[in-house]
């Protein structure tokens, strides 16, 4: 089984970046997500040069994990948090 790695960039809403990732621990999505079988990596790390950029790195064990992660309770309401929060997001994978 081959590992996925997912470089997701957000770009919140100015001003909003501390407040998105506030919404994702609060609402459970964070610990849910981290607590997932599959789940080798679920981290959060804020841009230095941009307070409004924010880097997620996801490392899942395999394909099978990550589709059942997208498919899961709390990444609906992620996707419901990041219309309140995020202005564009970017993906990369490997």
């Amino acid at each position: 089984m081959k590992q996925i790695v997912l470089n997701v960039f957000y770009q919140t809403k100015p001003g909003q970046r501390d407040q998105f990732v506030e919404q994702v621990k609060e609402q459970g999505v964070l610990s849910k997500t981290r607590a997932e079988d599959g789940c080798l990596c679920y981290e959060y790390f804020d841009a230095r040069e941009d307070p409004d950029r924010l880097f997620l790195l996801e490392i899942w064990a395999d394909e099978a994990a990550m589709e059942r992660h997208q498919s899961s309770e709390h990444m609906a309401l992620l996707r419901r948090i990041k219309e309140e929060y995020v202005v564009n997001t970017r993906i990369e994978r490997y």
